[in-house]
């Protein structure tokens, strides 16, 4: 798709940042630049690419550099704690880490391969321009690791027939004038698919930014409005909180996922998001980005508690069963089970095949191959769409991201005092992680509460360490079997 503008647009901006533009013809030659640079390092189909993800200009051309020499890049994002980076690249194993030499911040980790993306594109040398070599629809796009069940990250191993089936419906939805979109936040998880794949794959640019959730960047007035901006519900709390942004100003379209979307978000914007497209987005990283929305306009608002996550996107299918993979009828609660195009290869882990299953398992399924169970409960709704009510496992979403509570759990217990841990996300502006643990007779528990963070901070995405810490004596288990949280308060 990228290559088509390529020759169709070459002029065309493809990358903007600050006062720098790239071409589309400029993007694939800087790509096929360092494509040219992994080939002659002995990187090949098939090999994974470990990406320290700074958000430059440098770093969006090697995605596409890195597709080019047909293997698959890892995304790191600067801003994870040591252990975690660690973790990813103990279990991708990558051929090598590439960076961007001429990014600031934060300098990537010693690797016994590293690979200088800036260094790559200034070398003069290279060989005669050519058609470039197109991954193939199987092969692997991108690993994106998620919280492990066994408090270890795995990594979701997405192909690129899932990727083009993806980015082609969003881009229908989405990119239907404007002037493309921005890119920004952490890139090390799967936000940063559509900002950075979805305009360039439908002729328009991606604006770069450098700053985190830059407000000023953002909002700031514009001669031609993005095409669309990607938020989580709890980033657009944040902004309200801070700035009441405009977005008719800004946005022709404004799609909002990774957590439940609450009708009174909507209404708290009001007027601002007047004659703006609202695209309700679900979808587990496993179901490659989003699989299931529903668009609909500020003074429509569906729902009551939630708004509803839709219908499935392009060549997706979704059943609604119980514990047997039986479909349930409408207006049951039951388990989301997804099929078709959008779902991921697996896990990077042999034996973590888990959730994923073979379609045909379903009752009444309309085909075999991959599906994937999801483990939201959701009803079928006398529309036709789903409405999705939570959850049945020990998941928890905050901010796009989601973690399994066992990985907090065994962080918690690693610290010295703490016996017993428990997680629940809290509801407000913008939601955050409150932990509730039991420490041993006579630990100073403020200590106690200090040291989970910190040990938390070492080795977890900022955005799911607990913003506080309850020390109780005991947690006490309800009659539905789980972990009262208030009960352990009172205690």
């Amino acid at each position: 798709m990228v290559a088509r503008w390529a020759a169709r647009a070459p002029d065309a901006p493809a990358i903007v940042h600050g006062e720098l533009t790239i071409g589309f013809a400029g993007l694939l030659d800087c790509a096929e630049r360092i494509a040219d640079r992994l080939t002659e390092a002995g990187v090949g189909p098939g090999d994974r690419v470990a990406l320290w993800a700074d958000r430059t200009p440098n770093v969006v051309c090697a995605g596409l550099g890195i597709w080019l020499a047909r293997c698959a890049y890892v995304p790191i994002d600067p801003s994870y704690p040591h252990d975690r980076v660690r973790m990813i690249l103990d279990a991708a194993d990558p051929a090598l880490l590439a960076y961007d030499g001429d990014a600031p911040g934060k300098a990537p980790p010693e690797t016994a391969r590293s690979f200088d993306i800036a260094e790559a594109l200034e070398a003069e040398d290279r060989r005669a321009p050519g058609p470039p070599q197109l991954p193939e629809r199987d092969d692997a796009a991108y690993v994106i690791f998620t919280s492990g069940s066994t408090g270890v990250p795995k990594g979701v191993v997405v192909e690129h027939g899932s990727v083009a089936n993806y980015v082609a419906w969003a881009g229908a939805a989405m990119v239907r004038s404007g002037s493309g979109a921005p890119l920004f936040g952490n890139m090390g998880f799967d936000h940063s698919v559509t900002p950075w794949w979805v305009p360039l794959a439908h002729g328009k640019p991606v604006e770069v930014i450098a700053g985190t959730w830059d407000q000023a960047a953002l909002f700031a007035p514009r001669a031609e409005r993005w095409s669309f901006l990607k938020l989580t519900p709890s980033h657009a709390r944040l902004f309200e909180r801070l700035s009441q942004p405009d977005y008719r100003a800004v946005a022709e379209c404004l799609m909002l996922g990774g957590e439940l979307l609450r009708p009174e978000l909507i209404a708290q914007i009001g007027e601002r998001l007047a004659g703006v497209r609202i695209i309700n987005h679900y979808g587990p990283t496993e179901t490659t980005v989003g699989c299931v929305t529903r668009e609909f306009m500020a003074g429509d608002v569906p729902g009551d508690v939630s708004v509803p996550i839709g219908r499935p996107v392009w060549n997706a299918r979704a059943y609604v069963v119980d514990e047997e993979l039986r479909l349930v009828r409408p207006g049951e609660p039951g388990e989301l089970v997804m099929a078709g195009a959008s779902i991921a290869r697996g896990y990077l882990q042999a034996d973590e095949r888990e959730r994923f299953i073979d379609e045909s398992e379903v009752e009444g399924a309309e085909a075999g191959g991959r599906a994937y169970r999801t483990g939201d409960i959701v009803e079928l709704l006398p529309s036709g769409e789903l409405s999705c009510l939570g959850r049945f496992d020990d998941q928890l979403s905050v901010g796009g991201f989601r973690t399994e509570r066992e990985e907090l759990r065994r962080h918690a217990l690693s610290v010295p005092g703490i016996t017993e841990a428990a997680f629940e996300v809290v509801p407000g502006d913008v939601e955050v992680v409150r932990a509730t643990v039991v420490a041993d007779p006579g630990v100073d528990r403020h200590e106690v509460a200090r040291a989970l963070r910190r040990r938390m901070r070492e080795s977890l995405p900022a955005a799911v360490v607990p913003k506080s810490v309850d020390v109780v004596d005991r947690l006490t288990v309800n009659s539905h079997g789980k972990l009262d949280l208030r009960a352990a308060e009172r205690a």
